[in-house]
This record gives structure tokens, C-alpha cells and sequence, in this order.
């Protein structure tokens, strides 16, 4: 299979910088809920909070490796001084309704940093131990799966809610949605790895036999099932080509 854009050798070379993405992303949505995501912006003590959240995960990988410690707090220090910009600026981005741009800004800046300082630190270069190195498509396919998971969600939620049918009386459990939405991904990634690719169709088929009666009793209903569904496939394939073409 022909790589796409030579990352997955790029990642394959580099499997610290693939433990730092996983801390990160494990910290940063699925360690924080996202009552914590809205009030850390607005409150110091649940900034604090997350960050410590943060810090567990860097320094569970720093007890393991502690030859890299200095790299962890590095990355933990800009990991805080970027929520703190986003702390003392929030006003102007509500003002200016830039969630959105201070969403994407935010994790582009902390992929930045982590990138950064592995190659000004570490020179690239990481002697990492063999059980580590050996269990590497682990540590790849949880990237990969954490980041289809409420990642996904997050920025569906901000860039394509605006679609959502309107005049919604049924009963329906809170976050369901959501948890749906991450599963049928969590499928779709398992599919991939294991090369079980025709099941991708069966969670699709399920899916939409479930919401049958709303898709074919609501227009705007079954345009916003299919947004969903084409962006749920579509994230899942883009990082799948990411981390393993």
C-alpha cells in the first residue's frame, strides 16, 4: 500500500512522539468531560484541574522513561501555558464567536510543541526500550482509536450542529447521540485494522435500520443522519491513512 505522505513510516521512526499524541489526546477529551472543557476557560480551579489531569498521563510515561522526563514537563509546561492564554482570552473569543479557530488553534499548537521539542531536545532521536518498541502497533492503534473517538464528536459538534433537525419530540437518552457516534467509529477502526473491511457496511446497515422510521419520516432528519454518517467515515479513513499508509 502506497504511503500517504510517508507518516506512517515518519511515526513507525519516532513511537515517543506516538505516546506523547496518545497522552495528550487521552487527557485533553477523554480524561475531560466535557463540563470541565466549558468551565476551564472561565474558572482557574477547574483550568487547574484539567491540567492536573494532563500531568497524569506524562508522568505515568516519565516514571516508565525516566531518561525523557525533561521532555514530558516540557511538554506539560506549554500543554498549561496555552490553556492559560485561552483562560485570560476567552471573553474576546466569545466576543468574537471564534470557538471554532480557538478550538483548532489550541490542538494545533499543542501537536506543534510536542513535535517541537522532540526534535530541539531529543534531536529526533529516541533509545527507547525493546518491550516498548516491540508493542509499538499497540500504542498506534490506541492513537488511532482515541483520536476517531470524542475528538471526532467535538468537532462535529462545532462545525456541523447547525444542521440538526429542529422539532425533535421523541424520547431520547442524553449523550446517546454521542456515545453512538463513537462506537459505530470504534467499529469502523477495529474493522480496519483487522482488515475486516465489509463489516464497515454492517455498522452502517445497523445504524440505519435503527433510525429507519425518523429518516424516512423526516427530510431534515435524514440529511443530518447522513452528514453525520459520511463524516463519521470519512475521519475514520483519514486517520486510518495517517497513522498507517
Amino acid at each position: 500500500m502506497t504511503n500517504f505522505i510517508g507518516l506512517s513510516d515518519f511515526f513507525m521512526q519516532h513511537p515517543l512522539i506516538v505516546l506523547t499524541l496518545l497522552a495528550h489526546v487521552l487527557a485533553d477529551f477523554q480524561l475531560q468531560s466535557q463540563k470541565m472543557a466549558d468551565l476551564k476557560v472561565r474558572h482557574l480551579k477547574v483550568l487547574i484541574r484539567h491540567l492536573a489531569l494532563v500531568f497524569l498521563p506524562l508522568l505515568i510515561l516519565a516514571v516508565f522513561l525516566p531518561a525523557y522526563s525533561l521532555f514530558f514537563a516540557l511538554v506539560w509546561i506549554s500543554h498549561a501555558v496555552i490553556d492559560l492564554l485561552k483562560y485570560r482570552l476567552n471573553a474576546l473569543v466569545v466576543r468574537q464567536r471564534w470557538h471554532k479557530a480557538a478550538f483548532l488553534l489550541d490542538q494545533f499548537l499543542h501537536t506543534v510543541f510536542i513535535l517541537l521539542f522532540y526534535f530541539l531536545l531529543l534531536g529526533g532521536k529516541a533509545n527507547l526500550p525493546n518491550w516498548l518498541t516491540e508493542r509499538y502497533q499497540l500504542f498506534q492503534a490506541l492513537l488511532f482509536l482515541a483520536l476517531t473517538g470524542k475528538p471526532v464528536n467535538i468537532l462535529f459538534k462545532l462545525f456541523f450542529s447547525k444542521y440538526q433537525a429542529g422539532d425533535n419530540h421523541e424520547e431520547t437518552i442524553a449523550g446517546a447521540g454521542a456515545m453512538i457516534g463513537i462506537l459505530e467509529r470504534l467499529m469502523m477502526g477495529l474493522s480496519l485494522i483487522f482488515g475486516q473491511f465489509t463489516s464497515i457496511g454492517l455498522v452502517f446497515t445497523a445504524k440505519s435500520i435503527a433510525r429507519y422510521n425518523k429518516i424516512s419520516e423526516s427530510q431534515s432528519f435524514a440529511e443530518y443522519y447522513l452528514i453525520g454518517s459520511l463524516f463519521s467515515m470519512i475521519s475514520v479513513l483519514l486517520v486510518y491513512a495517517l497513522l498507517y499508509w
